[in-house]
């Protein structure tokens, strides 16, 4: 191999990964409760051109093909979620239909050779949960659910997560007002937060007491926050950014008490947390880390801290959506989780590069060199922590296919398979044919990186005269 061929353990895990409101389509389907997505997404103004994932790209009935496509690329594993309002429609009622879809595409991917990776949680409620996670019966509920799905599964599914990206359901539905319900406000938040991390704590407790042979994560998606400047104060404050979006549930899920600065920022009383902290208390097999960019704090002093822009540094590579494009970001984290959390593994469970439609023609879309030298250099990073000591164990590229993204509608594209959204049909990138070498090769060669890849640069606005 050239002297800048790079290789991955014997035994690394290569997956991808897709959540199920976001390729399914159909999510009503078969006797399947509404969620809190579905009614978001049928509200005027709240999703960009009013997109909606009713048909997203129909993996409902095309998951035979889907599968065949990750057999043809060599993944070894598939990282997907389940949607909680499909298994249980009212709460005490099980939905057989629901079950025999999952069950059918479990056994499609076993009979493939690939591991599923399932998440319970990827952000859909059913619309029955009253209140949605700011009622704590809401979190009993979800161990309820989880223990149906643990009994039907249990014995074909070897890697289990409990929970995707809390933070981002507590953060933009109680803070930003973003994602459903659409609210700001502090002290509901501080509830949110605790209810979901009281609800993965009771699932793993749930799935210990079945002696179950596989394994159980949480996955969180974790930026690490830098000072702009060196300034001791705005170290400190990128430390509060930290606290209030990583260690609030990085914390909890290894048994430590919430950051100080999380009943501060949301002026909540530690004493109305602390009857489950025992409950907290269950330690994970792997901790998933959904990573994609740094943030940056920019302190000014007074200033709210939810109101930082967390912008680029001027003159640095971004995505088209405009987040930061830096692979040692990714180092430092693995570095930083490893010797501060003492995870004995570690899975990236997301990392990816979007383009917009938009802004491209389809010939640009499929020749996506951009999204090839992110993966590469990220790669490379990690493969770097896993020579520092890092137990790194695989890595599940977000996405496999282009879909809904959420309240950016269809515009930003994501996958290493594009998907046209009005025929369905599927077409490999030239990143899934580099990552389908990959993980024939367990390694690949940095010097073949596309060169000078087409990342728009960052530049402050200048000051108006």
């Amino acid at each position: 191999m050239p002297d800048h061929f790079i290789s991955f353990p014997q035994d690394f895990i290569w997956g991808s990964a897709t959540s199920a409101f976001q390729i399914e389509g159909y999510p009503l389907a078969d006797g399947a409760a509404k969620s809190n997505w579905y009614e978001w997404t049928h509200t005027p103004g709240r999703i960009k051109n009013g997109d909606t994932a009713d048909m997203a790209i129909d993996h409902y009935h095309l998951y035979k093909e889907d599968v065949a496509i990750m057999k043809q690329m060599g993944l070894k594993s598939y990282r997907f979620s389940i949607s909680w309002p499909r298994i249980i429609p009212e709460r005490g009622k099980v939905n057989e239909k629901g079950l025999d879809f999952y069950r059918r595409l479990i056994q499609e991917l076993l009979a493939a050779g690939i591991k599923p990776n399932v998440t319970l949680f990827h952000w859909e409620v059913p619309v029955w949960a009253e209140g949605g996670w700011e009622n704590r019966e809401t979190a009993l509920a979800f161990q309820e659910y989880a223990e149906v799905l643990f009994k039907a599964f249990g014995n074909d599914v070897p890697f289990w997560a409990t929970m995707n990206e809390p933070s981002i359901v507590s953060g933009h539905g109680y803070l930003h007002a973003y994602f459903p319900p659409g609210k700001k406000d502090k002290p509901l938040f501080a509830k949110v937060v605790h209810h979901l991390n009281l609800g993965h704590a009771l699932a793993v407790q749930s799935y210990r007491k079945m002696n179950l042979k596989g394994q159980i994560g949480l996955v969180l998606a974790i930026f690490p926050f830098y000072s702009r400047t060196g300034d001791p104060e705005e170290k400190k404050y990128a430390q509060k950014m930290f606290d209030v979006h990583n260690g609030i549930f990085l914390n909890p899920s290894v048994g430590r008490p919430y950051p100080p600065f999380f009943f501060e920022f949301t002026g909540t009383n530690p004493a109305d947390f602390e009857k489950d902290s025992v409950i907290f208390n269950q330690p994970v097999d792997f901790l998933g880390v959904n990573h994609y960019n740094p943030s940056f704090a920019k302190y000014v002093k007074d200033l709210n801290i939810w109101d930082n822009d967390g912008k680029p540094i001027d003159g640095m590579p971004t995505n088209e959506l405009g987040w930061p494009v830096s692979p040692t970001a990714l180092y430092d984290l693995l570095i930083f989780l490893w010797k501060e959390y003492g995870h004995k593994q570690m899975l990236i469970t997301e990392n990816g590069y979007p383009h917009l439609t938009s802004n491209h023609t389809l010939e640009e879309l499929l020749e996506d060199d951009a999204r090839v030298h992110y993966y590469g250099t990220y790669m490379e990073q990690a493969q770097k922590a896993i020579r520092a000591g890092v137990p790194l164990t695989g890595y599940y590229p977000w996405s496999l296919f282009d879909n809904f993204e959420w309240c950016e509608g269809n515009n930003p594209r994501f996958g290493l398979i594009h998907v046209d959204y009005k025929t369905l049909k599927r077409t490999f990138k030239k990143s899934a044919y580099w990552y389908q070498k990959l993980i024939t090769q367990n390694g690949f060669d940095v010097g073949l990186l596309p060169k000078n890849p087409n990342y728009p640069i960052y530049h402050d606005k200048p000051k108006a005269e």
